[in-house]
């Protein structure tokens, strides 16, 4: 009786280990439960006493795997008593969370591309109140905020954190693609401060001396 959970707990991780890497190789629609069966070395009939269907299990692994979750829980670790401080540790952990997300960054992908991003609302409802608590804190540290709402300065903080992993994914390894070590200090300065330069130049402010 004792060895029954630990051969159904097994069977359960190998055909979860088969799906993730299918999926993540061939996409969705390109994967097959027999596929998946022959992969995790189980009976196809197996699979159905872990889970009612391919979509069903493609969402288990999505929302496991999603690499905003990584970043969720990047930003809830980050400290700093200014605006300026929690938003540089917060890019700085988030974006070493992602450094480990590479290859989920494809689940992604594959929701958006083959699901329409039709299961996003289930996500939503477990990552956004991490994302919000994150924002109570950063509306409480010191530092003026201008008025936009919450949800929309979150947002632009993942996608920026986000646009800088896929970058890193898409464009590592070609030569007119600079990366530097202050990247993310960079990035972070830009979500702070913006790209428009407000300091007069330097000969403008001599001359008004």
């Amino acid at each position: 009786m004792t060895d029954l959970p630990v051969t159904v707990k097994d069977t359960r991780q190998r055909v979860r280990e088969a799906a993730l890497q299918l999926f993540l190789e061939q996409g969705f629609h390109g994967t097959s439960m027999r596929q998946i069966a022959r992969q995790a070395g189980v009976a196809l009939a197996a699979i159905y006493n872990h889970t009612p269907s391919k979509e069903a299990l493609f969402v288990e692994l999505l929302s496991e795997f999603v690499p905003q979750r990584a970043m969720v829980t990047a930003m809830a670790g980050a400290s700093g008593a200014s605006v300026e401080a929690l938003v540089h540790d917060a890019t700085r952990r988030m974006a070493g969370a992602l450094a480990d997300q590479q290859p989920n960054l494809r689940l992604m992908f594959i929701e958006l591309l083959e699901f329409q991003a039709r299961h996003a609302p289930f996500l939503a409802e477990d990552l956004l109140p991490g994302a919000g608590a994150f924002m109570a804190r950063l509306q409480q540290a010191d530092g003026r905020l201008r008025p936009y709402p919450p949800m929309l300065v979150a947002r632009a903080f993942f996608g920026l954190i986000m646009s800088y992993a896929v970058t890193v994914a898409f464009f590592h390894d070609i030569p007119l693609v600079e990366f530097g070590p202050d990247d993310l200090t960079s990035f972070g300065d830009i979500l702070l401060h913006g790209i428009l330069d407000t300091e007069p130049p330097a000969a403008a402010r001599a001359g008004t001396r």
